[in-house]
């Protein structure tokens, strides 16, 4: 399976190729930050991840602040009737709030894609 995500620690990051420099280009996902890295190759791609996420981190250490993207707990979503309809029964019939049935789906999905993700590295 063809995968563009890497993982280091608890970090993804997608990449692809930057046709204008001719490079490897990754970006971390999930952070306020913006961390970039570039690599000639797959192997040099994955040690500047490693290197740009142990730097965020430091860098983040000495500023005092969480290293991690600081999350609102909102979530806006805007389905059509139908789907909101479709949503709210499916909810009903597995005994939940349309927030908790909404959620345990997102959990579901985001955690299968991930691992599908990490298992193509």
């Amino acid at each position: 399976m063809l995968s563009n995500v890497l993982s280091y620690q608890d970090y993804r990051a997608e990449f692809g190729f930057d046709a204008d420099s001719n490079l490897l280009h990754g970006r971390v996902i999930g952070i306020n930050a913006v961390v970039d890295f570039y690599g000639k190759d797959v192997d040099e791609l994955k040690r500047e991840f490693k290197t740009s996420i142990e730097a965020y981190v430091d860098y983040c250490r000495k500023l005092g602040v969480k290293p991690e993207k600081t999350w609102t707990g909102k979530l806006t979503l805007r389905p059509t009737e139908e789907q909101r309809r479709r949503y709210s029964v499916a909810a009903a019939i597995a005994h939940k709030s349309l927030n908790a049935w909404m959620v345990d789906i997102l959990d579901r999905e985001s955690l299968q894609a991930e691992g599908a993700a990490i298992a193509a590295e």
